[in-house]
């Protein structure tokens, strides 16, 4: 039986719009296919290396160059970003391998990533009831392509570019509301990541709910999520009017 707004959990119940993460969230592209990624990168351009560890070290260079994960990461195009990331990977294990090259293709490869499947009738269900928006860490040339290529429609799409802002800093969820031209505690986050996504949404003020396919410990530094979900499937019995 569905629930009725009266009934539904009361930290979701006056919700007017519900946001959805990217990658990992609406798309099928998380760390194994990253590793994947790597691995085809290094086939494609001759290099001796360790997929798993080009992945490891790339992620600690995020951090590195951009504070990713921090309250306030350093905003950069993924484009180039991701170029700097490779480079400083390629020398620290000494590959002679083409850092822009390597963006490139990554680039290509999330913008190709197909939905997964549950996120097409959440959609439908939820379309009536709430506006719907997208709030990624990507350029818009890769997410505008996934969006197209998957068939998927939203009333707002809000990008790291042209936020300026990645997550978890709050600058990008409150571009968001902005957009929605709603008080952000109308709004309800749906994303993978603990830190990303249900820390920099609730430093903003948004509702959250962490989708955790896989299971993790949510980190110690991460507040509790409103929802916390296996699926997007799971978001129905709390939203559907």
């Amino acid at each position: 039986m569905k629930k009725s707004a009266t009934n539904l959990r009361p930290s979701v119940a006056s919700v007017e719009a519900v946001a959805f993460d990217g990658y990992g969230t609406l798309f099928d592209f998380t760390e194994l296919n990253f590793i994947v990624t790597f691995a085809e990168i290094c086939d494609h351009q001759g290099l001796q290396a360790d997929a798993a560890e080009v992945w490891r070290r790339f992620l600690r260079a995020a951090y590195l160059l951009r504070a990713e994960n921090h309250h306030r990461p350093i905003f950069k195009y993924y484009g180039q970003a991701w170029t700097d990331q490779f480079q400083r990977v390629f020398r620290q294990l000494r590959l002679a391998g083409d850092p822009s090259a390597a963006a490139l293709y990554l680039k290509e490869k999330v913008a190709a990533a197909p939905a997964f499947e549950e996120a097409y009738p959440v959609i439908d269900a939820l379309r009536p009831h709430y506006r719907l928006a997208v709030l990624s860490n990507s350029d818009n040339d890769f997410l505008m392509a996934c969006l197209e290529r998957n068939g998927l429609r939203f009333d707002t799409v809000v990008t790291s570019e042209q936020a300026h802002a990645i997550k978890p800093d709050p600058a990008i969820f409150l571009e968001l509301a902005h957009r929605l031209d709603l008080p952000p505690e109308r709004i309800l986050y749906a994303g993978d990541n603990p830190v990303a996504d249900v820390l920099g949404a609730r430093r903003a003020g948004l509702k959250v709910a962490w989708i955790n396919r896989s299971g993790r410990r949510r980190p110690r530094r991460v507040p509790p999520p409103d929802l916390r979900l296996r699926s997007l499937r799971e978001l129905l019995p709390f939203l559907e009017k």
